[in-house]
């Protein structure tokens, strides 16, 4: 059974992605350009501190990028298996090819007795 709650969260799924997303382009922003380039100077031991945070945040945000499934992927996550497992959907094959048998049957009927009329009146 799908609660509102479940509701909710697979809704806000998208909003979380993208704040990972930007968590990652700003943090590879920031040691491309900033920490690598100021590790040079003469703040090394400051800057390397704030590169291992910077680090740190990179690697959460990309784990999280990879692991949190999009509002699309969440919604078939929860309900494939809901659809393949239930009972009335593992019927329709049966039942489509009960009248499938029962319709071709019929019109072979409707075939032969054309038939034996057609020979009738010759």
């Amino acid at each position: 059974m799908i609660t509102s709650w479940d509701i909710y969260w697979i809704t806000r799924l998208d909003g979380i992605h993208a704040l990972a997303l930007s968590i990652f382009i700003i943090f590879a922003v920031i040691s491309c350009f900033v920490w690598i380039p100021l590790t040079t100077g003469d703040y090394k031991r400051e800057i390397k501190r704030y590169y291992k945070l910077s680090a740190a945040a990179l690697l959460i945000s990309s784990i999280l990028l990879v692991m949190i499934p999009t509002t699309k992927e969440a919604a078939a996550i929860y309900l494939i298996p809901k659809i393949v497992n239930n009972e009335q959907v593992q019927k329709i094959p049966d039942n489509a090819m009960k009248l499938l048998n029962t319709k071709m049957e019929a019109w072979i009927a409707d075939m032969t007795e054309k038939k034996g009329k057609k020979e009738d009146k010759k």
